[in-house]
């Protein structure tokens, strides 16, 4: 996957983010997609905009995703986020 090994991909899904250095990591802020583009071309434009495909940084905070092929999308994790906090602040 995206000139990637099995051993480097695992390597980089283990990092553990309560011990990574936060300034090895790409802000995910600084990355730029053609959201135009099928997905195969945004996910190997990620891929080449980031320095571990699974633990990135967004200013101060480490940000761990997974990539799954079926299931619910990032905008159906977020909706349902924004409902939960919605919910504690009512």
């Amino acid at each position: 996957m995206f000139g990637l090994t099995r051993e480097e991909l695992d390597a980089m899904a283990s990092v553990d983010v309560r011990t990574v250095d936060i300034n090895t990591l790409t802000d995910l802020r600084d990355i730029k997609i053609d959201t135009r583009q099928p997905v195969e071309k945004k996910l190997a434009s990620f891929a080449k905009q980031t320095n571990n495909l699974y633990v990135n940084r967004i200013g101060d905070y480490v940000v761990k995703v997974k990539f799954q092929k079926e299931g619910a999308t990032i905008d159906d994790k977020m909706e349902e986020y924004l409902k939960r906090l919605a919910e504690v602040h009512i």
